[in-house]
């Protein structure tokens, strides 16, 4: 097992204006916007599963926890800082999005205006509010110890880490055994996390080969193959965990989790993996770095999903494809991207992409007052 800093690193794929006298005091906003309805189904959408208790970040689970909170709230979806996601909507369409929409924004905004209601006009006002008589509160659900997928065929327990308080942001790699006895074709992967609060990330990648078989964010805990494709694991085989920490834990981790492999019998197929390799370009006046790879495709091709490794600095991730007919398809476009949180971009739907096309990456690292890494990668996971 070893552990590494985590810093440079790689991308492997109304106003309306009034005089002083007509000023009166501000009344509450109307609103139909109410927690018990629309707030707590975005809060369970993008939020408790960082934001929980043992989570990593602040509880938003019930009414007061949400309302106490609500200008950082406001001002994080206003600033779009918050849920994290990078990826720009129009450019690609993804099942582990974490971005709001533009109707939960407005929701959101609406709520915190209108003084925060929980149903039926009610407000809280940080009181003692015992509530006798009624109902149990509306809350949010992490659901975090929950397989997402239903009970694994096999649940491996990874070993324990140590978590350095000294150190930010850093990765442990951990190699261990499957313990399987015949071959086995694996459809799926899902991580539980020991403890929630320190992890940012996980990737699972075959140990022999190096090929990327799996990932793990806190809002999208697990990696499903379409359902003509399998990874083939032989007896014996060896899984390689790529764990991102923050500082915070000052004993070690008895374990780091528990990863669950679902088996389907019948499928012999398997996805492949490409990786796009860009080396960078000083810009003129110290006005940042550009990168830039290319490859074109030999056959017929289904990209699956993207899997950049980002640089801390990193502006924009752009992955395009041009077809031998001249069309460009913009796959991704990922702005201000957050190193500290580690991300695949997994399509919602395979995109089909003829031979001949001709892949590209490119990324702009920003001002050259930080040291940017020689090269930036992509792993790019796809079938043919």
């Amino acid at each position: 097992m070893r552990r590494l800093a985590s810093g440079a690193a790689a991308c492997v794929l109304l106003v309306v204006g009034f005089s002083p006298r007509d000023a009166v005091a501000h009344a509450a906003t109307s609103n139909t916007v109410l927690f018990d309805r629309e707030i707590v189904r975005i809060l369970n959408e993008h939020c408790v599963m960082c934001h929980a208790s043992g989570g990593s970040s602040f509880p938003l689970e019930s009414y007061e926890e949400t309302w106490v909170r609500r200008r950082a709230i406001h001002d994080s979806v206003l600033a779009g800082s918050m849920p994290v996601w990078a990826a720009v909507a129009g450019y690609g369409e993804f099942l582990n999005s974490n971005a709001l929409t533009l109707r939960e924004k407005r929701f959101l905004v609406s709520w915190v205006e209108g003084l925060g209601p929980r149903n039926a006009g009610e407000v809280f006002f940080n009181v003692l509010d015992p509530g006798a008589g009624r109902p149990p509160a509306v809350r949010a659900e992490p659901n975090s110890d929950v397989w997402q997928l239903g009970d694994p065929d096999l649940q491996i327990e990874l070993p324990g880490a140590l978590i350095e308080p000294a150190v930010s942001t850093f990765v442990v790699r951990t190699a261990f055994d499957t313990g399987l006895t015949e071959w086995r074709s694996v459809a799926a992967l899902e991580f539980k996390p020991a403890d929630r609060r320190f992890i940012r990330a996980a990737w699972f990648f075959a140990e022999d080969s190096g090929r990327w078989l799996g990932s793990w964010t806190p809002w999208y805990g697990f990696t499903r193959l379409p359902e003509d494709l399998a990874w083939q694991l032989a007896p014996g085989a060896r899984i390689t965990a790529e764990i991102h920490y923050v500082s915070g834990q000052t004993e070690p981790l008895a374990g780091q989790g528990v990863l669950g492999l679902h088996f389907a019998g019948g499928r012999t197929s398997e996805p492949h993996g490409l990786r796009l390799e860009a080396r960078g370009e000083i810009g003129r006046s110290g006005a940042g770095t550009r990168y830039f790879s290319e490859t074109t495709l030999v056959s017929d091709t289904r990209i699956l999903a993207l899997r950049p490794e980002i640089a801390s600095g990193v502006e924009s991730v752009e992955v395009a494809a041009r077809t031998p007919d001249g069309g460009t398809e913009i796959l991704l476009l990922a702005i201000d991207v957050a190193a500290d949180w580690p991300t695949p971009y997994v399509f919602a739907t395979p995109v089909s992409l003829p031979r001949g096309t001709s892949l590209s990456l490119v990324v702009y690292y920003g001002e050259t007052g930080a040291a940017a890494p020689a090269t930036l990668r992509l792993d790019v996971r796809h079938a043919q």
